[in-house]
């Protein structure tokens, strides 16, 4: 595993897919804040914007946690694989086993972003219903206005993660 994750393009990928979750997260929450009779219906409608590649950094020591879990995990995975490769009779098995290793770090990886988006949107909300937003986006889906809470969003997430040790 560690090796698919030293590939710039693996990297990318989880990258990419990680940003998708948390825009289509962010989407989710903008629709059913849109969606709350009585939250925002004066016109006057304030937007706030997330940057998921802050959210996605060294600076969140959720992601870093995360990140930490998943290579341990990797890791120990690999270790159990490949004494089962060596142990394994044919190139059958061996794929077996390669193939039942992959799909467990695929839900493992899944399991992990889901929590973090889960855990930024909450985030996202509650900022963003402090300082009376109607709407939390990312950045990427906002061409022109609104109000960068990525700071605040990412202060509130340090501060969980320090309450939780």
């Amino acid at each position: 595993m560690m090796r698919m994750m030293s590939n710039k393009h693996n990297v990318r990928i989880v990258s990419i897919i990680v940003a998708i979750i948390f825009v289509v997260g962010i989407g989710a929450l903008a629709y059913t804040q849109m969606a709350t009779p009585g939250v925002s219906d004066s016109g006057n409608s304030s937007v706030g914007i997330v940057d998921p590649s802050k959210i996605q950094s060294a600076e969140n020591p959720l992601y870093v946690a995360a990140g930490k879990e998943y290579q341990e995990y990797s890791q120990k995975l690999i270790q159990e694989a490949q004494a089962k490769m060596a142990a394994a009779a044919d190139d059958q098995a061996k794929a077996q086993i390669k193939q039942e290793t992959d799909a467990a770090l695929e839900a493992k990886e899944a399991e992990l972003m889901k929590n973090l988006t889960d855990k930024t949107d909450e985030a996202a909300k509650a900022v963003g219903e402090a300082k009376g937003l109607s709407v939390v986006m990312s950045k990427g889906a906002v061409v022109y206005g609104g109000v960068d809470i990525t700071d605040q969003v990412l202060h509130k997430l340090t501060s969980e993660a320090s309450a939780n040790k």
